[in-house]
């Protein structure tokens, strides 16, 4: 399963790159302010190509709905680490890749890539993922260019 990190959600580098990347037919994006708005989720589903299915979840809804979706098929995104740690947690019979893409900057945070600002919070969910065996936490704005660890 492949998890981005990225505060915009749907946007030009998701589709151009990533869904092309991996060959994904089903974004699911995990963000309970965009399930419970129209305006973005109208927003989102402009951003999101023809060809590919986009899903709109809260985040409790989310932990319970993976095995829903296809392994190699589904690209899903969350704003926070935090959010992606609650979802890949409760379903950890599944290897997972975290992409942790884009956090903007914002007072509290630390900076541990050019694109990636993390509160202690969400630095800490990054930290209990990577110890964990069915996850692989790496750093990478675009598919090609160089991939960072925490």
């Amino acid at each position: 399963m492949f998890f981005r990190i990225d505060d915009r959600l749907v946007h030009g580098q998701v589709v151009t790159a990533w869904i092309k990347q991996l060959g994904a037919k089903k974004i699911v994006v995990i963000d309970d302010l965009a399930a419970s708005n129209p305006i973005i989720s109208k927003a989102l589903t402009m951003a999101t190509p023809k060809h590919v299915e986009l899903v709109i979840k809260k985040l409790d809804e989310a932990t319970q709905c993976v095995n829903e979706y296809p392994e190699n098929e589904t690209l899903f995104i969350a704003k926070a680490p935090v959010s992606a740690k609650q979802v890949i947690e409760a379903n950890d019979q599944y290897d997972w890749k975290l992409n942790v893409g884009n956090v903007g900057m914002a007072p509290g945070r630390k900076k541990y890539a050019q694109t990636v600002h993390l509160d202690d919070e969400n630095y800490q969910a990054i930290d209990a993922l990577n110890c964990k065996d069915c996850v692989e936490v790496f750093m990478q704005t675009v598919p090609g260019q160089p991939v960072s660890t925490f």
